[in-house]
């Protein structure tokens, strides 16, 4: 069965990895392609259990779908629970004179013996992982560029592994086949404690594509109504939509009501597309949206924060708009759409945190988020609380609204 980011057939191919590059070489082409910049991340197709590699890698560390090994003195992460070859001497000295047991601190700390279990499994396939992409040797030494490809990489190679191994899938307990992990990928990677814990393990700066998780898809959660969940849902967990929440101005951080992007409600009988269209912009320098992660580079979707003006021209204030940015099929920029990274910083060099400006972008009615308030087709506004219920719209209003 195949799954890609993009709906790419997947196809055979293995990791090469260098340091100055993560290359994919695919047997259906004659040259080699290198994944170097993060447009690319719109191509990278995974290869899953019919990989022998992959297949003997999870038979070494176990299956995710077993249940974990109840004895916890067993270090999946080290085979005959040999110390890392990197742990001092001394240090393993000093432990064994303590007067407690670190195991049972440890089995405190994570919860139980079997969520400690459980925990060691899941960082055994960073630390044994066979391609070596989560190496962290080098990061020092690379150019900010690669660092962004090397995270993009090492993501990649982070759903894979979830993929192969059932990870928020939704088989059986009873069936452990590896042909079922892969039957079953529609579920929520992200929303899992394994995910979490597999990010945790890679020891890294956060990935470029972590504002997806973190911001993006809670607001759709939070935010859009049942029909626009439905649709937009699907497409971030298969990552062919990936997004960031664009709020921030370079003339506003965490003044909000003061922010000056716009989003103008234009009706079909003005020259909209059926059903009407809000047009984005950046009227201003300090309109420009500033410092946003996975902005930059990685995103083709924005959760942009701008001011509403409905049809009758008034403005309601901010709401969030789900905007475009770049192609879901090669990854460039949409007409009226200017972004790009801002720069090294002190720390993070893994994340794009980038700037955003918007000349006359259109986008469809319905790409507002529509949970709490609704515009219809004639652009007339109203606020779903004050709807349903002869409410206020007010925040008490949207409660009484979901209870």
């Amino acid at each position: 069965m195949s799954r890609t980011l993009r709906g790419t057939p997947l196809r055979q191919q293995y990791y090469s990895y260098s340091r100055n590059s993560y290359q994919i070489d695919r047997n259906t082409s004659h040259q080699t392609e290198t994944v170097c910049t993060a447009p690319k991340i719109c191509s990278l197709t995974f290869q899953l259990s019919t990989s022998s590699q992959l297949l003997t890698f999870f038979t070494m560390t176990s299956k995710f779908s077993t249940s974990t090994n109840n004895n916890t003195n067993e270090d999946p992460r080290e085979p005959n629970n040999c110390p890392p070859l990197t742990l001092s001497p001394d240090l393993t000295t000093e432990r064994l004179k303590s007067s407690f047991n670190p195991l049972a601190i440890t089995n405190f700390i994570d919860g139980s013996a079997d969520a400690t279990s459980k925990r060691r499994l899941l960082e055994s396939w960073i630390i044994r992982d066979p391609t070596g992409v989560f190496s962290n040797d080098d990061n020092n030494y690379l150019h900010r560029s690669e660092r962004h490809t090397r995270a993009l990489a090492k993501f990649v190679r982070l759903v894979e592994l979830c993929r192969a191994a059932g990870v928020g899938g939704k088989k059986s307990n009873s069936d452990t086949s590896s042909s079922s992990a892969v039957n079953h990928l529609e579920g929520e990677i992200i929303a899992t404690p394994e995910f979490l814990t597999l990010v945790n393990a890679i020891s890294d700066d956060p990935f470029p594509t972590s504002l997806h998780w973190v911001m993006f898809v809670p607001n759709i959660l939070t935010l859009c109504d049942a029909e626009q969940q439905a649709q937009w849902l699907p497409l971030c967990r298969d990552w062919k939509m990936i997004g960031c929440y664009a709020q921030t101005e370079l003339g506003h951080g965490s003044n909000i009501r003061a922010l000056e992007t716009t989003a103008k409600f234009l009706k079909e009988s003005d020259g909209a597309a059926p059903g009407g269209e809000w047009v984005v912009n950046s009227p201003t320098l300090t309109s420009t949206k500033f410092w946003p992660g996975t902005l930059g580079k990685t995103a083709n979707h924005a959760m942009v924060i701008a001011r509403l003006i409905d049809g009758s021209g008034v403005d309601h204030g901010i709401h969030n708009f789900l905007v475009p940015l770049r192609s879901m099929e090669d990854h460039t920029l949409l007409p009226g759409v200017e972004t790009g990274d801002i720069g090294p910083k002190i720390g993070y060099n893994n994340m794009d945190n980038g700037f955003a400006r918007f000349e006359n972008v259109r986008i469809p009615r319905r790409n507002m988020a529509m949970r709490f308030a609704v515009v219809d087709e004639e652009g007339v506004y109203e606020k779903v609380g004050a709807k349903k219920k002869g409410g206020s719209g007010d925040a008490a209003s949207k409660v009484a609204c979901e209870l």
